[in-house]
């Protein structure tokens, strides 16, 4: 893993030094991206996190939901503070909180992969605000996202129980982790919104580049990949005769998250057993159940049918097909992914 990230910036500091003039306007077009529409959803939620998450509101979360965690997940009632802190939080603050939690409850590296890999997402706020509003300018449609993310969290959650091999090691301690406890938590939620911005200005910046000498069909497809925000706005741009088909792959997109929310969860994660291939065909699953439970929540609204009836349904159909086969390799994979 040491060598796969060192070759990794060097390939993306070659990229960069490549063509200095392109990495330079794709920063731009992130940071500005970013004080549009990632930075006003979070920062008020992400300033709100230490009270959503402190000790008297994880033992209310525990009391509310620890049975149905130990019965139905298999998993401590502890982990129910990371579970709502991925939900209302996104990530990379349900991969923190999860690992916060794994080593205070005792639990598995086998708990805490599942926990992880289900806990991660992106806030309300910024499905709601950045994606509905800002992108589409549909707030119903962000709601939508918020369900079928919501959903999909619970899916895996529940999936992963019967298909990721069980991992008895116990999760190690902390050690050197900052408390977290000192400082204010508006500067503390400044700096966690603002490292997002310094992740996706490194990942727009190499796709701007590669976009440079190949097109831009192929830099909307690795923005898809590398960057969930800006291929929510690559999304948002296609033509009207695809409108039918956004919400899946917007659904999609989101709930793969891309490389740059990959990078932070993992990052987070370090030294738990959890590896790069695992998740990334964890997050192929949900982005497969994400799209699907989109499907499924436009097709059962009342305009959801107005709406494929005004535009070809046959991008929606085809959207919904492709998503819902990302499933069967990913499933595939799954319980050999861990050693």
């Amino acid at each position: 893993m040491r060598h796969f990230r060192w070759l990794g910036a060097l390939t993306l500091t070659a990229l960069l030094l490549c063509d200095a003039r392109a990495a330079m306007a794709g920063a731009a077009r992130a940071m500005a991206q970013w004080a549009m529409t990632v930075a006003p959803a979070l920062l008020p939620f992400a300033a709100l996190m230490p009270l959503l998450t402190c000790g008297a509101a994880a033992r209310a979360y525990e009391r509310l939901l620890g049975r149905p965690l130990r019965a139905v997940l298999d998993l401590p009632g502890a982990a129910a503070v990371a579970m709502v802190a991925g939900m209302v939080a996104g990530a990379p603050a349900g991969a923190l909180a999860a690992r916060d939690v794994a080593a205070r409850a005792g639990m598995t590296r086998g708990q805490l992969k599942r926990l992880a890999a289900a806990a991660t997402g992106f806030s309300p706020a910024f499905l709601v605000g950045g994606v509905g509003e800002g992108l589409m300018g549909s707030p119903a449609l962000g709601w939508k996202l918020v369900q079928a993310q919501l959903l999909t969290q619970l899916s895996m959650a529940l999936l992963l129980r019967w298909t990721v091999a069980p991992d008895a090691e116990p999760v190690a301690p902390i050690t050197g982790a900052p408390s977290g406890d000192g400082g204010s938590p508006v500067r503390a939620a400044v700096l966690s919104v603002a490292t997002i911005c310094g992740w996706m200005a490194l990942f727009q910046s190499a796709a701007a580049v590669i976009a440079a000498h190949a097109g831009p069909e192929v830099a909307g497809a690795l923005l898809c990949l590398l960057d969930a925000p800006s291929g929510a706005r690559v999304i948002a741009s296609l033509s009207p005769a695809l409108e039918a088909a956004k919400p899946v792959l917007l659904a999609a997109v989101c709930g793969f998250g891309g490389a740059c929310v990959a990078a932070q969860s993992l990052d987070a994660l370090r030294g738990c057993g959890i590896r790069a291939g695992f998740y990334v065909r964890a997050r192929l699953l949900a982005a497969a159940i994400n799209a699907g439970w989109m499907a499924l929540l436009i097709r059962l609204a009342p305009g959801g049918g107005a709406l494929l009836r005004r535009v070809s349904a046959r991008p929606f159909e085809a959207a919904a097909l492709a998503a819902a086969l990302l499933v069967l390799p990913a499933l595939a994979r799954m319980r050999k992914s861990i050693s």
